[in-house]
């Protein structure tokens, strides 16, 4: 067991060196450049139709098996927002110094554009099951768009072996911060999550969507309320914190013993890593939901990989980061596991425990996100009906990640993870050009852009 822990350890670092992480942002940049930087050019635009219109029309349902834009956007929401969001983003802070926060912010821009033509490419390409069920995922543009079915059943069967790991990460993290804060044994917790999400397999796509519906909008803004609220309280701290941001962030100081261009590295390195990590952008996540919403067009859908990577890491890892800031615990000794969290005591001690419930609230979510994940990619790669006998497997993991140390699990993970992403990664750059035709008919339709394109439009 040791030695194929330590051989996993070294795929892993291999994986996530440098290399990974650069090449995820450079597909960004592409992106960005390819589809005339849709994130500025119509942010306006796209965060009425992706929030607000959207909203509006969360119950239109336009077929079998499909769920509407906005539910697609929670039930991916519920999968990104997590853990990530609060202990990565410590995480980060630790390792490279408040001047990560600014790669991340770069990660996230980039990532917007990224995450865009993931979406888009899932509506292109997708299957029905035998019920006329919409499918979607990574797998499918894989297959089709670059012709490879091999590829895309090895994609579906690490993406499995990602998920599964993903759980027992997810409910190790919920059974940890409640056994240290509450003492609640981590047998109860594993019971507890087991219960909560067989309900929702139970019901399927459709009560997943609903539950993310109620959830995601509701836990994101008590989350973001909570921070503002010791930012606040801590006022006169932000302009320094923000200085310190973009001075560690281009710092070439060396650190003890070390080069000049240390700690930027190191900044660029974590800040991107866990923005990344935390959005999911490029990683093949956000197809499963999206290619299950019927629009007009592709782009329609794919407007909300903006919105998303925005709300996730623009918004709410920000404000993990700013409250670590503010609060200055990141100075401390404390481990980057409770950092976050304990800096919300600092003002307050009941705010602590607002944000332990928040951070629950993500952990679970995520639980849920991952499960629909799971069952996609299971079904792609060993049909329905093997699906349909152990997709009530997954919650059992649960008391299994809850009671357990699971280092290895951790590394299997992320070595999953890694090598889920190189088969997406070639994928969206060998069909980007599709994007890019994609986006040019979107935004130069007046039909689908009467609201940007109204002044040029009237009587529309």
């Amino acid at each position: 067991m040791e030695s194929l822990e330590l051989f996993l350890t070294t795929v892993n670092k291999w994986l996530w060196g440098r290399w990974l992480v650069y090449v995820l942002l450079a597909l960004g940049i592409l992106y960005t450049f390819t589809n005339g930087f849709i994130q500025v050019r119509y942010f306006k635009f796209i965060m009425k139709k992706t929030l607000v219109d959207s909203f509006k029309a969360r119950n239109d349902e336009k077929g079998s098996g499909s769920i509407s834009t906005f539910k697609a956007m929670m039930v991916t929401l519920a999968g990104n927002v997590g853990g990530g969001n609060v202990v990565g983003v410590a995480t980060a802070v630790a390792a490279g110094g408040m001047g990560a926060v600014f790669w991340m912010w770069v990660a996230a821009f980039f990532g917007m554009a990224l995450k865009y033509g993931e979406i888009v490419l899932s509506q292109l390409y997708r299957g029905k099951d035998s019920e006329g069920n919409l499918l979607s995922g990574p797998m499918y543009y894989i297959r089709d768009g670059l012709k490879a079915p091999w590829l895309g059943i090895v994609i579906a069967v690490l993406m499995c072996t990602k998920m599964m790991g993903a759980n027992l990460v997810q409910s190790n993290t919920i059974s940890g911060v409640l056994k240290s804060n509450y003492n609640v044994p981590t047998w109860l917790t594993g019971v507890i999550l087991i219960c909560c999400l067989m309900a929702v397999v139970l019901g399927g796509l459709k009560r997943l969507a609903n539950i993310a519906t109620s959830l995601v909008p509701i836990m994101s803004i008590f989350y973001v309320a909570v921070g503002l609220l010791v930012i606040l309280l801590n006022i006169q701290e932000v302009p320094g914190v923000f200085k310190e941001i973009f001075t560690q962030a281009f710092s070439m100081k060396a650190a003890a013993g070390g080069t000049g261009g240390y700690i930027i590295a190191r900044a660029m390195q974590y800040g991107i890593t866990r923005g990344m990590y935390s959005n999911e952008a490029g990683e093949g996540t956000a197809p499963f939901a999206h290619g299950s919403a019927i629009v007009d067009h592709p782009c329609e859908e794919g407007i909300t990989g903006v919105t998303e990577v925005f709300l996730d890491t623009i918004i709410i890892c920000s404000i993990t980061a700013i409250v670590i800031g503010v609060t200055g615990i990141y100075q401390s000794d404390l481990s980057p596991a409770v950092m976050a969290i304990e800096s919300f005591g600092t003002v307050w001690e009941p705010l602590k425990h607002l944000a332990t419930f928040a951070l629950l609230l993500f952990c679970f979510t995520t639980l849920m996100g991952q499960w629909f994940n799971a069952a996609k990619s299971f079904t792609y790669a060993f049909g329905p009906k093997v699906t349909d006998k152990v997709r009530f497997v997954f919650p059992f993991l649960c008391i299994i990640g809850a009671i357990t140390k699971i280092s290895l699990v951790w590394t299997i993970q992320d070595v999953a993870m890694g090598l889920v992403i190189i088969p997406n990664l070639i994928a969206l750059i060998i069909l980007f050009p599709q994007v890019r035709e994609q986006t040019k008919d979107y935004f130069s339709n007046p039909k689908f852009v009467v609201t940007l394109l109204n002044t040029t439009c009237p009587g529309r």
